[in-house]
């Protein structure tokens, strides 16, 4: 009896191991996708700003966290759901139109939330760190060009000087 016992025993503790497992895999599948999207989004947005910078928006963006995930759920949903969409062998424009339109106000609710996050973050900032951030968000938008067209020299004047362009 008692082997048996043991047996039973060792075979329980094999399955709540197992199923421990398969749960943190099926888990990190489901949700995983959004964490890594969110440190992809975060790391996005600290790329090139000051180290003074960091702090507040890591602050700002775990305060905009739960919002900023379900945008991006929502996102995410309405992608996939275009692909379905463009899977149906007989679809009308109707119907890709709103897809798209969907994907449209997702994308927006993204930014806006983004954006709510850079607003408390640059809100707390001084001004010189404030106008560094729109002389790099200028260049950065432009695709690496100064305002003018130019890339800047070393040295050179900035794009804005003293809040005036």
């Amino acid at each position: 009896m008692t082997s048996r016992k043991g047996l039973l025993l060792a075979l329980l503790i094999s399955l709540i191991v197992n199923g421990a497992v398969i749960g943190l895999f099926i888990g990190d599948r489901i949700e995983g996708e959004d964490r890594r999207a969110m440190h992809g989004m975060t790391r996005q947005m600290l790329r090139d700003e000051p180290s003074e910078f960091a702090e507040p928006m890591r602050l700002a963006l775990e305060a905009h966290r739960g919002e900023m995930r379900s945008a991006y759920r929502e996102m995410r949903r309405a992608r996939h759901d275009m692909v379905k969409v463009l899977k149906v062998p007989m679809t009308s424009i109707a119907d890709i139109n709103n897809s798209f339109a969907r994907i449209r106000d997702a994308e927006i609710a993204l930014k806006k939330v983004s954006h709510q996050v850079l607003a408390e973050v640059l809100v707390q900032l001084p001004l010189e760190q404030r106008l560094h951030f729109a002389k790099s968000e200028i260049i950065r938008r432009s695709g690496g060009k100064s305002h003018s067209g130019e890339r800047p020299e070393k040295g050179s004047e900035p794009l804005i000087k003293n809040g005036v362009q």
